[in-house]
């Protein structure tokens, strides 16, 4: 079982963001469930750093300020956020801006509102060339960070004016897309607009929700004293943010995190990646390779998200590799050649396959370290079958080649007790084999 500590910020300093340096920090106000120790990130060419929320500090996210001016800085921070927050679907609004010799956040007065997790699943980090999509996502964050449903629906609807500037245009867009909304809420909302009599919701979304919050001159007039007003923008703000999403998807093609899972691309990239187009088309089509054909295959390393590594999965050395189909079956070894593990490349499917029952094994030479490995493969596949995310690496880079959401077993129940009792027993027998020199 996973359990979580939020530590003091003296005790959170470690590591990289414990070393003195001109540091940026940007110090948050964010719905987004946060880390309780400190995680590297890489976006758009630069490292940057989430720092852990403390029993007294701000959630912040900081980097290490380089040539440029202090205002670039902090705007590196804020494309990274806005990245963050569209993946996380959560807002993200920056309290302040401090700096300093250690990225240490701004003090924090209450603990309302804030959730933990152990760390934040950043793989999919969209980076927008073209400036309105990176200014929708801006505005996105924005929207979903305010506690306030008039300007939060007047940043959702900004988010429209961006990815489609033209009036004409975004009318007959929110006409023929408000029913292609994806956020449940926003649905929901429409159905209660429609049911109140109001049969052209994007003209009235423009009028009596994006005009009357802009304006103060002339009517309809959002009365920030009239309670029924409050009520009406609040009812109403999820149709502008499933509108708001839809455009920076269907408009600017930023896809959603829902749209990622469902693709499930990020379980074949690295690894696409890695073997070339060609082959991979070649593969997919299940064409067979020429005679004499080579594919270059890395060294792997094989992990769990937020588990302890695997040593005998590390640096595994690919050995065979064959093609079936539309799939390509590739065995590794680990460096001393005791385990073996198979995992099925299924390009026509876009799908990293392990067979946990059978695509992992070792043999036992006698030996105190082919103990030792039986005892880690049967950690691995306890804690893989708790719904373990497999994550598979290239060695030397250390770049993701591929990975698999949580595992979800299926008419199956792990004896846990058992399973701890098979470790327990190969790590007695490697103490024993030690002991005897072997």
């Amino acid at each position: 079982m996973l359990t979580l500590e939020i530590s003091q910020l003296t005790d959170a300093l470690v590591g990289e963001i414990a070393e003195t340096g001109d540091w940026i920090i940007a110090n948050l106000e964010t719905s987004i469930s946060w880390p309780v120790a400190y995680q590297r990130q890489e976006y758009a060419g630069r490292t940057y750093f989430i720092i852990p929320l403390t029993t007294d500090h701000c959630p912040a996210v900081a980097i290490r300020r380089g040539d440029e001016t202090l205002q670039a800085g902090r705007s590196s921070l804020l494309r990274f956020l806005s990245a963050m927050s569209w993946t996380q679907s959560a807002g993200a609004i920056v309290q302040s801006f401090s700096g300093g010799g250690l990225p240490r956040p701004q003090r924090r007065g209450s603990d309302w509102g804030l959730s933990i997790t152990a760390d934040l699943n950043l793989t999919y980090l969209p980076e927008p060339d073209e400036p309105r999509s990176a200014l929708a996502l801006a505005l996105m964050r924005e929207g979903r960070g305010l506690n306030h449903p008039a300007y939060a629906f007047l940043s959702f609807y900004r988010v429209l004016e961006a990815a489609i500037p033209a009036g004409k245009q975004r009318q007959t867009w929110i006409d023929e897309n408000i029913d292609e909304m994806m956020d449940h809420g926003g649905r929901s909302a429409l159905e209660r607009l429609r049911a109140s009599g109001v049969e052209d919701p994007g003209a009235h979304l423009y009028k009596s929700g994006r005009m009357a919050i802009a304006h103060a001159q002339s009517d309809p007039i959002i009365n920030p004293d009239d309670a029924s007003d409050y009520d009406r923008i609040a009812g109403e703000l999820p149709i502008m943010r499933g509108l708001a999403e839809l455009a920076i998807e269907r408009v600017l093609g930023v896809k959603t995190r829902s749209t990622i899972y469902r693709e499930h691309l990020y379980e074949l990239h690295g690894f696409k990646a890695q073997l070339g187009a060609a082959v991979v088309a070649a593969i997919a089509a299940g064409t067979p390779p020429a005679d004499g054909a080579q594919i270059d295959i890395p060294s792997i390393d094989v992990e769990l998200r937020r588990k302890d590594p695997y040593p005998p999965l590390h640096a595994m050395t690919p050995i065979h590799a064959q093609q079936v189909g539309s799939s390509l079956i590739i065995v590794f070894k680990s460096q001393d050649e005791i385990v073996e593990l198979t995992l099925t490349l299924d390009f026509a499917e876009e799908r990293l396959r392990f067979e946990w029952g059978k695509d992992l094994d070792g043999h036992d030479d006698g030996s105190s370290i082919a103990a030792e490995h039986a005892a880690t493969i049967s950690r691995f596949l306890l804690e893989y079958i708790g719904n373990g995310e497999l994550h598979v690496y290239e060695s030397e880079t250390r770049a993701l080649l591929g990975r698999v959401e949580a595992f979800l077993p299926n008419n199956y129940f792990a004896d846990h007790d058992g399973m701890n009792a098979r470790i327990e027993a190969w790590q007695a027998e490697a103490e024993k084999r030690r002991a005897a020199g072997h």
